[in-house]
C-alpha cells in the first residue's frame, strides 16, 4: 500500500514537471494566438490527469523521466535555455509544492517571480483644492510603473517579506463570457463567488484542494454586472442588465427573491447595507439609486429614491452603513447619507468631478481611528486614492494617482486586507488592467509604489479579490477565466 502511494506521488511530481516545462516555453512555441496557448495547456493538463491514474510501476516512471529529460533538451535546443520576450522576461517555473492530490498535482504550478526594484517617480504635493478634486487638471507626476514594467513580479519593499510573490493554486473556467466580478466571502478563506457576462453566478470552494465549483446559478436573462456577499455570507445579491437584481441563498444554491427595477432599466451595481442585510441598494443606467426591502421585495420607502446625472456604475458603503459613495459614467463621485431609522437617503454633495470620464470602481476603507480612504478606478487609465480625516468630507484630498491601462473596460480594484502590524495604516491596493496583469501597490509610497505585478492571464483582468487573511487572491479576466493565486504569506 505504501509502495503504491509512493509511486503515485512520484507520478504526480513528474507530470507536474512536464506541465511546468510546457508552460515555460508556451509563449515561444505559440506566440501569435493567446487562446490557442490557453487551450493547449488545458488539454495537456487534462491528459496528464488521465495518465497519472494509469500505470504507476517503476518502469513506467523511468520512461516518463526519460521523456521529461529528452523534451527539455529539445525545447532548450530550439528556443534557448532562457525564456525572454517583450512581455514576459526572466520567466521561471519550478515545481515547488508536492501534493498527493491528483487534481492539485497539475494545477498547483509554482511561479517564482524575479525581484526587481528599478522604478522611481515622485508624487508632487498639492496646495490647490481644485487640483485635488479634479485629478485630470493637476500637475501631478504620475507613477508609470504599471505601464513600463515587463517583469513577472516586482517586489521593492522589504517590509512585505515577499508576501505578494504568488503561485497559481487553481484555474476555473466556469463561465462562457467575460468575468465582471470576483469576490471572496467575508472572513472566509475558501468560499469564492464570480459572475459573468454570460448571466451566471458561480460559487466555488477553493481550499482544501482540489478546488471545486459548488453551484452554477442561472436565472438572469442578460449580463450580470455586479454582485456582493451579505455580511453573514448567507446571501449574494446580483445586478443585471435584464433590469432585475436577484438574491441567492448560498447554502441552497437557489434564488430567493427577484427585485425589479422601478424604471425597467439596466441595473449596473448593487450592495447590501453593512449593518442590515435586509436592505439592498441598486443603481441603474438612468441614474436612479433605489433601496429595496428584501423581506417584501419592494422599494423600502419613497424617501430612498435618489438620482444622479449619469449612469450609476459603482457604489460602496463605509463600515457604519451611514455613508454611501456613488460613481457615475460622467466622472462624478457623489456622497449620500442613509438614515436607517426613517429610511431616508439624503444627497450631501458631489465630491469628485473627473471631467466626464467614467468611474468604474469604488472601494472605501477605514485605515485607523482618524483616517479613511476611497479607492477609485476612472477611465482613462487612472487609479486614484483619496483620503479623509475624521470622516470630514471637507478634508478629502487626492493622495495618489497612478496610471494603469484602462481605456474601455470596467476594471475594478480593491483594498488588500491587513494581516500584520507592518501593514497597519497602509494603503495596500490591488487592481486589474487591460494589459492582462494584476498589480499590487502601496499607495502611501511616493516613490516606487508598485509592490507586485502578476502575469498569467491572456486577456484583460477585469476584477480582483483577496480573502481575509491574504493567503489567496482571485483574478477574473475578459475570457471568463478565474485564476486563484496562492500568496507567499507566512504570517
Amino acid at each position: 500500500m505504501n509502495c503504491t502511494k509512493s509511486n503515485q506521488e512520484k507520478s504526480n511530481n513528474i507530470w507536474q514537471e512536464i506541465l511546468s516545462l510546457d508552460a515555460k516555453f508556451n509563449f515561444k512555441r505559440i506566440n501569435h494566438n493567446s487562446q490557442l496557448r490557453t487551450l493547449y495547456l488545458r488539454r495537456r493538463a487534462q491528459i496528464m490527469r488521465e495518465n497519472s491514474m494509469r500505470s504507476k510501476d517503476e518502469e513506467t516512471l523511468q520512461k516518463r523521466r526519460e521523456y521529461l529529460n529528452l523534451r527539455t533538451q529539445i525545447l532548450e535546443q530550439k528556443f534557448g535555455q532562457t525564456f525572454e520576450n517583450s512581455s514576459l522576461s526572466n520567466y521561471s517555473l519550478q515545481n515547488r509544492s508536492r501534493t498527493n492530490n491528483k487534481a492539485a498535482s497539475v494545477d498547483s504550478i509554482s511561479l517564482n517571480f524575479d525581484i526587481r526594484d528599478n522604478f522611481s517617480r515622485k508624487l508632487n504635493n498639492f496646495s490647490n483644492m481644485s487640483n485635488i478634486l479634479n485629478p485630470r487638471i493637476s500637475n501631478l507626476n504620475c507613477s508609470r510603473e504599471s505601464l513600463n514594467s515587463n517583469h513577472k513580479s516586482v517586489i521593492n519593499k522589504q517590509n512585505y517579506d515577499d508576501i505578494f510573490c504568488a503561485e497559481v493554486h487553481h484555474i476555473f473556467n466556469n463561465h462562457a463570457a467575460s468575468i465582471t466580478r470576483v469576490k471572496f466571502a467575508n472572513n472566509d478563506r475558501s468560499l469564492l463567488a464570480s459572475c459573468s457576462s454570460d448571466g451566471t453566478l458561480a460559487i466555488c470552494q477553493v481550499i482544501p484542494a482540489p478546488a471545486t465549483m459548488i453551484y452554477k446559478l442561472e436565472g438572469h436573462k442578460a449580463e450580470i454586472m455586479d454582485m456582493q456577499w451579505s455580511t453573514t455570507n448567507d446571501l449574494i445579491v446580483t445586478a443585471s442588465l435584464d433590469g432585475t437584481s436577484r438574491v441567492w441563498q448560498v447554502t441552497k444554491g437557489k434564488c430567493m427573491r427577484i427585485l425589479r427595477d422601478t424604471l425597467n432599466s439596466e441595473i449596473l451595481c448593487c450592495c447590501f447595507l453593512p449593518t442590515n442585510e435586509n436592505m439592498i441598494f441598486t443603481g441603474n443606467s438612468k441614474g436612479l439609486i433605489q433601496v429595496y426591502n428584501l423581506s417584501t421585495g419592494i422599494i423600502a420607502s419613497k424617501n430612498c429614491l435618489q438620482k444622479v446625472a449619469g449612469k450609476v456604475q459603482a457604489m460602496c458603503f463605509d463600515s457604519t452603513g451611514s455613508n454611501l459613495w456613488v460613481g457615475d459614467n460622467n466622472g462624478a463621485v457623489h456622497l449620500f447619507q442613509f438614515n436607517i431609522y426613517n429610511l431616508k437617503l439624503n444627497k450631501t454633495k458631489k465630491i469628485i468631478n473627473n471631467n466626464g470620464y467614467s468611474i468604474t470602481s469604488l472601494s472605501f476603507k477605514h485605515l485607523n481611528s482618524k483616517e479613511s480612504a476611497l479607492l477609485v478606478n476612472s477611465m482613462p487609465n487612472f487609479l486614484l486614492l483619496y483620503k479623509l480625516i475624521n470622516s470630514d468630507i471637507q478634508s478629502i484630498r487626492l493622495r495618489k494617482r497612478i496610471l494603469i491601462k484602462q481605456n474601455q473596460l470596467m476594471i475594478k480594484s480593491t483594498f488588500c486586507p491587513v494581516i500584520n502590524k507592518k501593514q497597519q495604516n497602509s494603503s495596500l491596493v490591488c487592481t486589474g488592467s487591460e494589459d492582462n496583469c494584476v498589480y499590487i501597490y502601496d499607495m502611501d509610497f511616493d516613490e516606487n509604489p508598485l509592490i507586485s505585478k502578476l502575469q498569467k492571464h491572456d486577456h484583460p483582468v477585469i476584477d480582483v479579490g483577496l480573502n481575509y487573511d491574504l493567503s489567496l487572491m482571485a483574478s477574473g479576466d475578459a475570457n471568463g477565466t478565474v485564476i486563484i493565486w496562492k500568496m507567499n504569506n507566512q504570517t
